[in-house]
């Protein structure tokens, strides 16, 4: 089997996405079918989510939030606590997960010299809460304290400075320490400077196709030999008022409440949480290293629509001409395509971008074979966590390639076929059931991923799994998550194991969120010893 000198190993990847903070805990979710849809949490709806306001113009707040995972210790970070109030929450986030993933691939080992490591991620420059307290702190309190002198022209002036100064203290502050949490680019210049990187390190705004353009040029720096090893990605831990409004104004949210791509009645699309970052190398270099790999991008196109029937609506032609492009790179014919077993599709629920995206690939990949089989499974796990916007590349990415690693082909939620799909008639179909990955001796599994951004810009990965490693011994990779947990307690009497007992279900009642395996986990760090033990196997909460 040849292979391209410039395909890049998948060595690493960490990510934050709702229901799981881990990419093993991220494909279990995505195995077992779970969506993780829902309402802001009550306590945080005022200060990070959605107002009142803000919730009469649009028609649903649900989303895929990320709840109680929102976190990231400041301190551990190496970040002072004073730089955190007041700056944008995404770029903590993403240092935490930057972080992680170094880790994965072995690269936060004592000693190893990162003078050639970059990251460049992609990140979109909405208001966020950090910069919208700044607009406050500069325009707003004054405005409203000038409002209130004319309504008020009696009023006394100094009682209009306590009703400023009252108003200011409900805001995050804003001083020196503050300020570059401001500035969006310091994100992967934090990343940088407390991971000890001296590669480059930038971010790119692309709208929904950020992350897969992030990594193409992390893909560049490693081709040319600039550096060794490069972190990419997409962050998008919180999604501001102002963005759920445009999305409204655009017609673009799901009145049903939920994300179905390809799906009849499907009426919409659904913002979500997350953040995703891979590790990537050069193939030979990962190899010689004996890294373990979990995929190999073999190549990745871009391309714009140019001039489309709308500035935001996209264009089939542009569509395809990416799709070519990373066929091309990846050492192919553009005219005789490789069928991908998996085609992680952009796949928002809305039905316009639907058509043109099944069409796009209707056009590249032909007809179906004679046989009337397909074979291509398409989905989008937008279905379970929603539209992640930058970081939704990063989460096709990280699907497609764990799909790889473990030659499993993973479901998406979906009841009944679009009737206007027209996959019919192409190599293509919607699977809706995880299944074994099955590949003929000789023939590596092969997965695409899609990603469309708003502005006609256009992204496309072509996947492929791991050759075997013949610096490493063959192993088979193994679930880190299962459909069941056990939960074991023991006490020295009945009483106390009662005891124990009620305080699970404390700690279950102050996390609602909290995953089964993480209940498991509190219960063994709270287990006790004693000869009254209780085991309960555990399917759900």
């Amino acid at each position: 089997m040849t292979r391209s000198p410039g395909d890049i190993a998948i060595v690493g990847m960490a990510c934050l996405f709702p229901g799981a903070d881990t990419p093993a805990r991220f494909w279990a979710n995505i195995c077992a079918g779970l969506e993780f849809i829902g309402d802001p949490l009550p306590a945080w709806g005022a200060d990070r989510y959605l107002n009142s306001t803000t919730t009469t113009h649009i028609p649903t707040a649900r989303g895929g939030y990320l709840g109680e995972a929102f976190a990231a210790d400041a301190a551990q970070l190496g970040v002072m606590p004073s730089s955190v109030d007041g700056g944008e929450p995404d770029q903590f986030l993403a240092l935490r997960i930057a972080q992680a993933a170094l880790a994965d691939a072995g690269g936060m080992a004592p000693g190893i010299d990162h003078s050639r490591t970059g990251i460049i991620l992609g990140h979109s420059t909405y208001l966020h809460r950090g910069n919208a307290a700044v607009v406050q702190h500069g325009v707003v309190l004054d405005q409203t304290r000038a409002i209130l002198a004319q309504l008020l022209p009696g009023a006394d002036a100094a009682i209009l400075d306590r009703i400023r100064a009252a108003m200011a203290d409900q805001l995050p502050p804003f001083n020196a320490d503050i300020a570059p949490g401001l500035v969006p680019n310091v994100m992967t210049g934090r990343i940088a400077n407390r991971l000890d990187l001296r590669g480059p390190n930038y971010l790119i705004d692309a709208a929904c196709a950020s992350s897969l353009l992030a990594v193409q040029a992390a893909m560049t720096e490693l081709r040319a030999g600039r550096s060794d090893l490069m972190l990419a990605g997409g962050v998008n831990a919180s999604i501001s008022a102002e963005v759920y409004m445009v999305f409204h104004q655009l017609g673009a949210l799901a009145a049903s409440g939920r994300v179905r791509p390809f799906t009849e009645g499907g009426d919409g699309t659904l913002l979500g949480e997350g953040l995703g970052v891979l590790a990537l190398k050069r193939l030979g270099d990962a190899q010689a290293a004996g890294d373990r790999i979990y995929a190999v991008i073999n190549g990745l196109g871009q391309s714009s629509d140019g001039k489309g029937a709308g500035l935001l609506a996209p264009r089939m032609e542009g569509e395809i001409l990416a799709i070519q492009r990373a066929i091309l790179d990846a050492g192919q014919d553009p005219t005789a395509p490789l069928l991908p077993g998996l085609i992680e599709a952009h796949g928002t629920g809305i039905p316009l971008g639907e058509r043109t995206e099944l069409g796009a690939l209707a056009a590249v990949y032909g007809a179906r074979a004679a046989s009337g089989l397909p074979v291509s499974a398409i989905g989008s796990v937008k279905s379970m966590i929603g539209h992640c916007i930058p970081a939704a590349g990063a989460a096709g990415l990280i699907k497609a390639s764990l799909a790889l690693y473990h030659r499993t082909l993973p479901p998406t939620l979906c009841e009944v076929l679009r009737p206007d799909s027209g996959l019919e008639s192409t190599p293509i179909y919607v699977n809706t059931t995880a299944r074994p990955w099955i590949s003929a001796p000789g023939t590596p599994r092969r997965a695409a991923v899609n990603a469309f951004g708003f502005g006609g810009v256009n992204g496309h990965a072509v996947l492929q799994e791991a050759p075997q490693n013949p610096n490493q011994a063959a192993t088979e990779p193994v679930p880190a998550h299962w459909s069941d947990e056990l939960i074991l307690l023991s006490a020295a009497t009945t009483s106390d194991l009662a005891s124990r007992t009620r305080a699970l279900l404390a700690a279950m009642a102050r996390h609602p969120q909290a995953p089964l395996s993480g209940l498991a986990a509190w219960a063994a760090d709270h287990a006790g010893t004693g000869p009254c033990r209780l085991a309960i196997i555990a399917t759900d909460r």
